[in-house]
């Protein structure tokens, strides 16, 4: 008995360095999650920084130039990389906008603060 329970925290250690070690862990979800450098902020990677009124400008241009997004109104607000997001629109139009949102140089994160869904 002694040495399964000394297996079994031998594996739940190794389970918790990997998970750490990929960017796991419980950081919370926003709609599947960030993981490994995804997460970490453009600078973080070595990139260049981008201030919160940048990357905000970023993200609100990618909506003007996207045909579902164009005509929707979505607020953006942008905090030391994470991105908050409020609205009215459909369920594809809001995957559509948290896509191009994470895809903006400098995004940490990205959340809805409020979301409406409205019908197809």
């Amino acid at each position: 008995m002694n040495k399964i329970s000394l297996i079994l925290a031998f594996l739940a250690a190794l389970t918790l360095t990997a998970c750490a070690g990929l960017g796991g862990g419980s950081g919370g979800s926003d709609s599947g999650g960030v993981t490994s450098s995804a997460g970490l902020s453009d600078s973080a990677r070595g990139g260049p920084q981008v201030n919160d009124s940048e990357i905000t400008s970023s993200i609100k241009d990618s909506f003007k130039q996207d045909d579902l997004l164009a005509s929707a109104s979505i607020t953006v607000t942008s905090n030391q990389g994470i991105v908050s997001m409020s609205g009215r629109l459909t369920a594809r139009a809001a995957n559509r906008a948290m896509s191009l949102a994470r895809a903006a140089p400098g995004v940490r994160r990205v959340v809805w603060s409020s979301i409406d869904y409205i019908p197809e």
